[in-house]
Parts: structure tokens; sequence; C-alpha cells
């Protein structure tokens, strides 16, 4: 099993191609996601540095801050090898401000995941999702400000769209400060959407793209059937609902063709469905809430889906975008010129 690393925007930092997500951690469970205490989370956190793996990824909001708290703990013994990444957005209180992208929220917030993580910086600090109720640019001089403060090493977002995320980055860019390196979304095999204009603009950017949910709440690890009750005790079984939401009148058929190639490469489900990711470089953040489940993913760096399985995967699963005939051909003097749409 060997680990392989990736650019960080244009850092000149390198992260392993899989993260470890920490939602699940922390024994409040709030979101009935996992409930680790902390002597499980120790053991994950020692196995995924072991296995390489030098991305941490995590929230205020997870478990109302135990999960930067029991993550933060665990990572004392190896922070100088790792790179830790939260985020800020969310509502962290019942006040009337502390939710959001102000400079009055992100100051508090900031102020307060540094100690529950025990640490004087961030390595990665993501805006959570687009506040529309603060001007965009007093949340890039709070970011700014953070970075030249030495609190934040690197900005980022998550779940932005592409003019989201083009316009912060035009800003950013005219007036000096530091760009943001990457962007969180979720991407899966259930979940194509973003092919459409974000990794465009994240190529185009130079951005990195770290993927959340890979399993898309677990559906593909095949654990759940269409049709049928999740079962007690797995992620949809506890919350009574499927998400991230997906089109379960096609999407379990994805789930079959996925368990089809998972029995050709003698893997599981899971390893062949983060496989595909992992076959695009992109960072892929893992979320367990046993070692067992958390090894079987690892494993997914050893299935080489063959160029045929992947392609097969693809063809299932492409986003079907609808162009007017005016974008497919052009014509001119008669003759007709095809236009070619790029990979």
């Amino acid at each position: 099993m060997q680990m392989k690393y990736t650019p960080v925007g244009r850092t000149g930092v390198h992260a392993s191609l899989l993260g470890l997500g920490a939602m699940t951690f922390g024994e409040k469970n709030i979101w009935k996601l996992g409930g680790l205490g902390q002597d499980t989370v120790n053991k994950l956190v020692a196995r995924a540095v072991d296995a390489g793996i030098n991305l941490f990824d995590t929230a205020d909001v997870y478990d109302d801050g135990e999960s930067e708290k029991s993550l933060g703990s665990a990572l004392k013994p190896y922070r100088d090898q790792i790179l830790i990444a939260t985020k800020v957005r969310g509502r962290t209180g019942g006040g009337i401000n502390e939710i959001g992208l102000s400079r009055h929220h992100i100051e508090i917030a900031t102020r307060k995941s540094l100690e529950r993580l025990g640490t004087s910086w961030v390595d990665l600090y993501q805006f959570h999702s687009w506040d529309s109720h603060v001007p965009l640019d007093e949340s890039l001089e709070a970011m700014q400000d953070l970075v030249e403060r030495g609190l934040v090493r690197y900005p980022g977002v998550s779940n932005f769209t592409a003019w989201q995320m083009s316009t912060l980055q035009a800003r950013c860019e005219e007036r000096g400060y530091s760009r943001y390196e990457t962007a969180q979304m979720n991407y899966s095999l259930l979940n194509r959407d973003i092919e459409h204009e974000i990794l465009p603009f994240m190529r185009y950017s130079r951005m990195t793209l770290l993927v959340w949910s890979p399993l898309h709440g677990g559906t593909l690890s095949g654990k759940y059937a269409k049709d049928s009750k999740p079962p007690a005790g797995t992620r949809a079984g506890n919350r009574g609902l499927f998400f991230p939401f997906f089109d379960e009148t096609t999407g379990f058929g994805i789930v079959e063709k996925v368990k089809q190639i998972a029995e050709e490469q003698g893997a599981t489900p899971a390893q062949t469905a983060l496989s595909w990711l992992l076959s695009k470089n992109h960072i892929v953040l893992l979320g367990a809430r046993t070692l067992d489940q958390f090894e079987e993913n690892l494993a997914a760096l050893d299935v080489n889906l063959t160029t045929g399985q992947l392609e097969n995967l693809d063809r299932i699963t492409k986003p079907r975008i609808q162009y007017p005939n005016w974008m497919i051909e052009r014509q001119s003097s008669g003759r007709t010129f095809p236009i070619v749409e790029p990979s």
C-alpha cells in the first residue's frame, strides 16, 4: 500500500491523496454520524499517519466542536508532520451573530477552533459555504488578516459555486491577498455535478479539490438496497434519510454496476468507488466509524481499475449536458466544423 501525494494549489506543499475526515469524531454524536470516543480516534489517527496520510479535515460545527477537540488531541504527537484543515461559517451558538462570515464571527470562531485543536495555527482554513448576508470584501479582509498574523497558512472554500469562486479569486488578485488554494466539494459516482463548471474553473485557477463523502453517505459501499429500509446502526438508518441526496431511481442501478466491477476486481464496492476517484488524482477525504472500515477504505490504494472498467463507470454515471446545436457545430461557407468537447 503506497500512499501518493499531490500539490495543494500553488503553495508548494503536498498532501496525501487520501485524507482523514473527522465528522465521526466526538461523543456527543449530535448528527448521528459516529460518536467516536478519544481512544478510537487516537487509533484511527495513528493508523492514518502510519499509512502516509498527512491531511486531516474537520469543522467547528462537527459535533458542536467536539470533533476539533478530539482530532487536536490525537494529532499532538504529529503536529509538525501533518496538515490540519477546518472550517468556519456554520452556527456555533445561540446568539444572533454566532454564524456566518462576518469579521466578528470569523475572529471569534478562529480563536475557539485553535483552542479546541490545541494549536497556534491552522494549515487550511475554509469558508464552509457562501454567506450572502455579508459583503464578500469583509470576509476576505478577515481571512487575509488571519494569514498575515500567522494563524492561517492557506485559505480555502467549501460548497461554493464556480461563479462564487471566480469572484473571490478575482477580488483577491485585485487586492494582492492570498489566493484560495482548495475547494472542498461533494463528488462521487452518484454526484458528478461539479464536472459542469466547478472542476473546469478549478483547473483554470489551479485549485486543488478535496472530496467530501466520496462514498455518498455509505451508499456506494453497497450496504443499502432499493425499496428497502436502511438497516439500523448504519448512517442512513440512524438519520432516517440518505445524505447526500441522490436520484434513487438511477442511483441504485449505479451501485449494482459498482458491485459487479468490484467482483471482477476481487475488491469491495467501497474500494472500487474510491479507486475511481483516486484515478482522477483528487484528494479524497475518508470518513470511518471503525478501524476495520478505515482499513477497507485504505486498501483502495491497491485497487487498479482497468481502462475498460473506468470507461464503463464514466459512461453510466457521466452527467448528461444538453448543449444547443450552435455549440456542437459551426457553419462556415457551407462546411461543417465539429466542436469537440474537452474531457
